[in-house]
């Protein structure tokens, strides 16, 4: 795949570690920020809100898009209905337990596509006090009657990575080689494996079943990306993501970070547009009213701006010099920041902004003034602040 405007190490392409990403392959993305990133706390979503959000979703490229847990409210089911008729290009997906009922409303929405859950882990099973035969009775149940709905069904076992391997195996086959799910889902619902066991549990539920694997990670531990990417090393099909890394606790993998990860460092290719992550993510913040970081990667307000000046001059001199990739890569633009660290590039950049010209000296006053109110105020001078301070001076 072809990386223009990304500036990387050159160590990413040595034959070594090129060796080691040889599983990698063009990946289907999958968001569920309507279902899981709701989950975020404080978060409702409404069925209107939840359509201007899946059409932003399929515009940006997104091959699969949950649109909801039909089962969970009329809202819900009202809004997977509307998704399903509404936006194109996309797959959509509904999204359930293993219930027979969850199923039937799933398929009364218009969805040809479903991932159905229930628990596999020891600690979940005693908290619902639930054994495994009952466990196995529920993907049993609901799996065929998915396929009953001729409905394309993904298999998603919560809690996947603090299960017994064995019952696992005996999870995942069930609802494979018994009841003829078509994908399986291995799911780090508490963010507690680390990459490398990730990677080799995607190489084992691979061994057991013959059908593609997602992958769905959480972010307790801030490796929700980088647990994504061990799985689709060792040749997972399809990565859930979600807008802003939204999701319950600590959130899931970032459609975004992940995007910029696989585009540029990896070379692997997907049907995202970078360029429209950005009004995707502004979309998805003015809906949940969580606010982004500003230095969240590709999204964050303030990722392509600087403020340094000797940063600044190396930027206006020699972007590479100081980025990873260009900012129109993403459909951003550069900016500098003016405060207390800026110097005498970053005045002549703003005064280009404005279209003003001042003489060389009063450039050095203009940034001594910039300095001492930037002090004063214990943040950036505004562009307004800074035409008022060249204004009088001219």
């Amino acid at each position: 795949m072809e990386r223009q405007n990304f500036w990387l190490s050159n160590y990413n392409d040595m034959p070594e570690v090129k060796k080691q990403l040889e599983g990698m392959k063009k990946i289907k993305i999958y968001d569920t920020t309507l279902r899981d990133g709701e989950q975020s706390i404080g978060v409702s979503i409404n069925a209107q809100d939840k359509l201007r959000i899946a059409k932003k979703l399929a515009e940006a490229g997104v091959d699969r898009i949950e649109a909801g847990f039909a089962a969970s409210s009329e809202e819900d089911r009202i809004a997977v209905a509307n998704i399903v008729k509404e936006v194109k290009g996309s797959e959509i997906w509904g999204f359930g337990r293993c219930v027979v009922n969850d199923v039937k409303i799933i398929a009364e929405t218009g969805v040809k596509h479903t991932v159905l859950e229930t628990y596999t882990s020891p600690e979940k099973m005693k908290a619902w006090d639930a054994s495994e035969e009952v466990v196995l009775k529920r993907i049993r149940d609901a799996v065929s009657a998915a396929k009953q709905e001729n409905l394309y069904t993904a298999f998603f076992a919560v809690d996947a990575t603090r299960a017994n391997p064995e019952f696992l195996k005996k999870a995942y086959q069930t609802a494979v080689k018994e009841c003829g799910a078509d994908e399986i889902v291995l799911v780090d619902t508490l963010g507690v494996a680390t990459p490398e066991a990730m990677g080799y549990m995607t190489k084992l539920v691979k061994s057991w079943v013959d059908v593609p694997v997602a992958v769905h990670c959480h972010n307790d531990f801030g490796l929700a990306v980088a647990c994504t990417l061990a799985c689709l090393k060792e040749g997972a099909d399809s990565a859930h993501v979600t807008v802003n890394g939204l999701g319950e606790k600590s959130g899931n993998a970032d459609i975004a970070e992940l995007a910029i990860a696989l585009h540029g460092l990896y070379g692997i290719e997907t049907n995202l547009k970078l360029d429209k992550l950005f009004d995707l993510s502004k979309l998805v913040e003015e809906i949940t009213k969580v606010p982004v970081s500003p230095m969240r990667p590709v999204v964050g307000d303030m990722v392509f701006t600087r403020e340094s000046g000797l940063v600044v001059a190396q930027m206006l001199s020699y972007p590479p010099s100081v980025e990873g990739y260009a900012p129109e890569v993403v459909g951003r633009e550069r900016a500098v920041s003016l405060g207390k660290k800026s110097g005498k590039k970053s005045i002549e950049f703003a005064l280009g902004q404005l279209n003003l010209e001042v003489s060389s000296d009063k450039v050095d006053i203009l940034l001594d003034e910039v300095k001492k109110l930037s002090t004063q105020k214990k943040g950036s001078v505004s562009m307004d602040e800074f035409k008022s301070m060249a204004l009088r001076l001219k």
